[in-house]
């Protein structure tokens, strides 16, 4: 029977995960920051910069987190099906405890912290699993 316990690898997987987001969250804010600061549409901004931070944290993740050693064409398409998700928990977890607490902040730290725990393990589990082959020992 498997251990309930996190092994101590796993916990370091885990604070690699959050450094390598924290960073690419944080590089999100920046460029939408630079952008609105220079009179660029605040919509514009956060997409920019969205769009700067998915590309940070899939590599973060990639190389970082995860090491590995899958094409880019698999672990990307893959990344993106989890992004997709992971933003669907986002939404559903804010929603559902927003309209029992009406407190938009405390909702969004709770629901950031479910899409968090969900994405990480979604990430092990399957963006960036390396499948074994017929030819693998």
């Amino acid at each position: 029977m498997r251990s309930a316990v996190i092994q101590p690898a796993r916990w370091k997987r885990l604070l690699r995960f959050l450094t390598g987001g924290g960073f690419a969250t944080l590089m999100h804010w920046s460029v939408m920051f630079a952008l609105i600061w220079t009179g660029s549409d605040a919509v514009l901004a956060t997409a920019t910069g969205a769009t700067v931070g998915l590309a940070i944290n899939y590599l973060a993740q990639y190389r970082y987190t995860f090491r590995s050693g899958l094409p880019h064409r698999v672990a990307f398409s893959r990344y993106l099906a989890g992004a997709g998700l992971g933003w669907g928990l986002n939404l559903a977890s804010f929603t559902a405890m927003y309209a029992g607490t009406g407190l938009p902040m405390v909702s969004q730290i709770a629901a950031t912290a479910v899409a968090t725990l969900a994405n990480y393990f979604l990430a092990e589990k399957f963006v960036f699993q390396e499948e074994q082959t017929n030819d693998t020992p």
